[in-house]
């Protein structure tokens, strides 16, 4: 048996698994609401991240959180923040039992589309 063929092999599955499972998890996280579940939303610009909370039950609870990168800011006539962010959301938090144990999500890419939002892992979880 050629040693180098079955590595590669090994590697090509091993990649299809962990694609598959990113797309199968992406699936769990709820699309992003619409404004009318909005509950709260925070500019800050030391972070460059502009938050927005939302209850998908509507009843005050917090249970999904999405923010995008600020791409420029300013200050209108009245000195409150304007700011321009990305289309999409680059971190997805969902709650979906309203436990407060949030799971985060990642889209690097910065698309909105599932199939490259992942879960977030942290460095020190790995």
């Amino acid at each position: 048996m050629n040693t180098g063929r079955h590595i590669n092999r090994m590697v090509l599955v091993l990649a299809i698994v962990i694609s598959a499972a990113g797309s199968t998890l992406a699936t769990e996280l709820p699309p992003e609401p619409s404004g009318e579940y909005l509950v709260n939303e925070d500019v800050n610009i030391v972070t460059g991240l502009y938050t927005r909370e939302y209850s998908l039950a509507r009843n005050g609870i917090v249970d999904y959180m999405t923010a995008r990168q600020i791409v420029s800011s300013e200050y209108n006539e009245y000195w409150n923040t304007v700011v321009e962010t990305v289309t999409f959301p680059l971190f997805y938090w969902s709650d979906a039992g309203q436990t407060g144990h949030f799971q985060m999500w990642v889209d690097r890419k910065v698309e909105g589309c599932t199939c490259d939002i992942l879960p977030y892992t942290a460095l020190n979880e790995r």
